[in-house]
């Protein structure tokens, strides 16, 4: 079977990511495997020897995006895929416009909360989404706000984690463990005083409200510290709040890292503080490696937390009941350990065969569909 995966790019972010792993976990399983990319020609993610990758605007020659779309859609004909898998709202949609009247199904993959699309998007999802054969989604918020015809052929599939959450832990995983060959011995915990959040440094992020939350922190804390991976056009605004708020020796912005499951164990905590989300890949990491987490209350939280549980929910935009949760769990040991630990129990749900399972299912059913159709 051949299957056609169809992104912006392959860069750092989320979405690129899922869809890399996805893409090479089916072609390790005898799928033919290609990934074309519209836009940007640096691929950041490891992709399999065996998957074709295509540049749209070097193969066409433009940045034109009709002449794109025009060349896109002769392509798929030419190369007749099974199946086309597309990810964003901004790729699927364009998707779905090129291949109107080919006799090939397309998989719209929703990345985000579509709650907060501007109103472009919205129309144009709108318009092209039902031509989908099938939509996935991350979490069952975001498959209630479509239409019922919509749900009807949305399918919920959770982002599959990096499988080196599932690696032993650079240091001791619970804090009050035990020495096995000492049991009166307790291990000291060596990780780090410190609150780790990653993200894309974006408005949608909110690091803003994170950064003045964990100001206060500092207050009582001094000995703890915030440290928030990933890049973008807020780094500038960022750097100057830190600054101005005194707490620069106390918060670092070290940009982009490749290494980031190393960095969440040897942290604390998690903290998220965006206005929206499909599913944080972050997050999902996060609660896998087993940190208690503060997050906003944003899609796919509510799915993952227990207020009070598994980690703190708080509002959007608010800073004051964020550090407060923050406050909690750094003088409450025993409740940072029981989050940790419900947390680490939920890692099966995202493992990535398990994932791979589910989007393995939902192609063959589509392909069974376009049989009997």
């Amino acid at each position: 079977m051949k299957l056609t995966f169809v992104t912006a790019t392959l860069t750092s972010g989320g979405s690129e990511r899922v869809m890399s792993i996805v893409a090479n976990k089916m072609q390790e399983r005898g799928y033919e495997v290609e990934i074309i990319c519209l836009n940007d020609q640096i691929v950041f993610y490891p992709i399999n020897e065996g998957i074709k990758i295509t540049h749209v605007e070097v193969e066409a020659g433009t940045k034109s995006l009709p002449k794109k779309l025009w060349w896109f859609r002769k392509y798929i004909q030419k190369t007749q895929p099974d199946v086309v898998i597309a990810f964003m709202v901004s790729v699927y949609t364009v998707t779905l416009l090129a291949l109107m009247g080919v006799d090939i199904p397309v998989i719209s993959s929703v990345r985000n909360d579509p709650a907060y699309s501007n109103l472009r998007k919205k129309i144009t999802r709108k318009i092209l989404l039902p031509r989908s054969a099938h939509v996935v989604v991350q979490t069952q918020q975001i498959k209630q706000y479509f239409s019922k015809n919509i749900q009807k052929k949305t399918t919920v599939i959770y982002n599959p984690v990096n499988e080196r959450v599932f690696e032993a832990p650079l240091n001791p995983p619970s804090m009050g463990s035990y020495d096995n060959d000492n049991p009166g011995l307790k291990i000291k915990d060596e990780r780090l005083n410190r609150i780790i959040s990653v993200g894309r440094l974006y408005p949608q992020k909110d690091q803003k409200t994170m950064i003045e939350a964990f100001a206060k922190v500092s207050e009582k804390h001094p000995d703890w510290k915030l440290v928030i991976f990933g890049e973008g056009p807020e780094r500038g605004a960022l750097e100057l709040l830190v600054e101005r708020l005194k707490i620069k020796d106390k918060v670092s912005l070290p940009g982009k890292s490749e290494n980031i499951i190393d960095e969440l164990k040897k942290s604390k905590m998690f903290c998220l503080s965006s206005i929206y989300e499909g599913m944080s890949n972050a997050l999902v990491e996060a609660i896998c490696v087993g940190l208690p987490v503060v997050t906003t209350k944003v899609s796919g939280t509510e799915e993952l937390i227990e207020n009070g549980e598994n980690g703190f929910i708080v509002d959007i935009n608010d800073k004051d009941t964020m550090a407060m949760a923050m406050i909690k769990l750094i003088e409450d040991e025993n409740l940072r350990q029981q989050f940790a630990e419900k947390n680490k129990a939920q890692a099966v749900k995202f493992e990535t065969n398990a994932i791979v399972n589910q989007w393995e299912d939902l192609v063959n059913s589509v392909v069974r569909l376009k049989v009997k159709g």
